[in-house]
C-alpha cells in the first residue's frame, strides 16, 4: 500500500512541476503561463493529462507493434524504480545496494528510448533514437565514474550517506551537467530537438504512450534533482532550486551543436573525471 501511495505521490509531484516549468517559461518569454483553470492554472496539468488519455491512439503502420507498445511502458517503470534508489523516506525505500542498482537502471532507461524510437520505423524517430543512444556512451561513462568516486568516498554502495558541496564542487558540476545530458534536457536535448526533428524519438506517439514517456522524462527529472539535493546539500530543500536551475538553463541557452558535446564530455569531462577517481584510489 505504502508503495502505492508513493507512486501517486510521484505522479502528481511531476504533474505540477510541468505546471511551475510553464510558469518559469512564461515569465522569461515576457508572456503569460496557464493561469485560467481553477486558481493560478492548479488544475491545468491533470485536465491535459485527461485530455491526452482521451485522445486516440495512432498505430504506425509499418512499426513493430510490441515494441512500439512496450517501449513507453518499460521507461514508466525504469523510472519508478529509480525512486527507490533514494535514500528512504520510507522504511520500504531502504536499499543496500542502491548505487549500483540505480547506474542500471539509467543504463537501461538508453534502450528504452533506443526501442521507442526504431519501433516506429520513422526516420526522424529513428535519427533522434541514435542520437540518444550516442550520446549516452559519452556521458554515462563519466555518470559511471561519478557514482564510484561516490561509492569510494561513502565506502558503501548506498545512497545514504551525504557529502559536502564546498568540499567537492568540481564533482558536482560534473554532476550537474551529467544530469541535463541523462534527462535529455537543453542545451543537450539532441533526441528531441524539435528544430530539426520535429519531436525527435517520440514523434509518433499520442495518447497513453505518449503519457507515459513525459511522465517518465518529467519523474527522472525530479528524482535526479532530489538524489543531487541529499547528496551535495545534505537536505531535500535544495530539490525546487536544481529544478528550476534546469528549466533557467532550458529558457537561456541555445543547443548544443552535437558534435560540440562529444568533444566536452570525452577529451574534457572524462579525463577531469578519471583523474578524480585515481586521486581516490590513492589517498584511500
Amino acid at each position: 500500500m505504502s508503495i502505492l501511495v508513493s507512486v501517486v505521490c510521484i505522479l502528481l509531484s511531476v504533474a505540477f512541476v510541468t505546471l511551475f516549468e510553464r510558469h518559469v517559461l512564461g515569465i522569461t518569454q515576457s508572456r503569460l503561463g496557464p493561469n485560467r483553470v481553477s486558481v493560478m492554472g492548479l488544475v491545468q496539468p491533470l485536465l491535459d493529462g485527461i485530455k491526452l488519455l482521451s485522445k486516440e491512439g495512432v498505430m504506425p503502420s509499418s512499426g513493430n507493434i510490441l515494441l512500439y507498445i512496450g517501449a513507453p511502458l518499460i521507461s514508466f517503470i525504469i523510472m519508478i524504480l529509480e525512486w527507490f534508489t533514494l535514500p528512504p523516506i520510507y522504511p520500504f525505500l531502504s536499499f543496500q545496494w542502491s548505487c549500483l542498482f540505480f547506474l542500471s537502471c539509467v543504463g537501461l532507461m538508453v534502450y528504452a528510448t533506443l526501442v521507442s524510437g526504431v519501433a516506429s520505423y520513422s526516420k526522424y524517430s529513428s535519427i533522434g533514437a541514435l542520437r540518444s543512444s550516442s550520446q549516452t556512451v559519452s556521458y554515462e561513462v563519466v555518470f559511471a565514474i561519478l557514482v564510484i568516486s561516490m561509492i569510494m568516498l561513502f565506502m558503501s554502495y548506498s545512497f545514504q550517506n551525504s557529502m559536502n558541496i564546498l568540499l567537492l564542487s568540481g564533482l558536482f558540476v560534473m554532476w550537474f551537467i551529467c544530469l541535463i545530458a541523462e534527462t535529455n534536457r537543453a542545451p543537450f536535448d539532441f533526441a528531441e530537438g524539435e528544430s530539426e526533428l520535429v519531436s525527435g524519438f517520440n514523434v509518433e506517439y499520442s495518447s497513453s504512450g505518449f503519457v507515459m514517456l513525459f511522465l517518465a522524462e518529467y519523474g527522472s527529472i525530479l528524482m535526479l534533482s532530489y538524489l543531487t539535493s541529499v547528496l551535495f546539500f545534505c537536505a531535500s530543500f535544495f530539490t525546487g532550486i536544481i529544478f528550476f536551475t534546469v528549466i533557467l538553463i532550458r529558457s537561456v541557452y541555445p543547443r548544443f551543436r552535437y558534435d560540440k558535446l562529444m568533444g566536452f564530455v570525452w577529451f574534457k569531462l572524462l579525463p577531469i573525471s578519471v583523474y578524480f577517481l585515481v586521486f581516490l584510489v590513492f589517498i584511500s
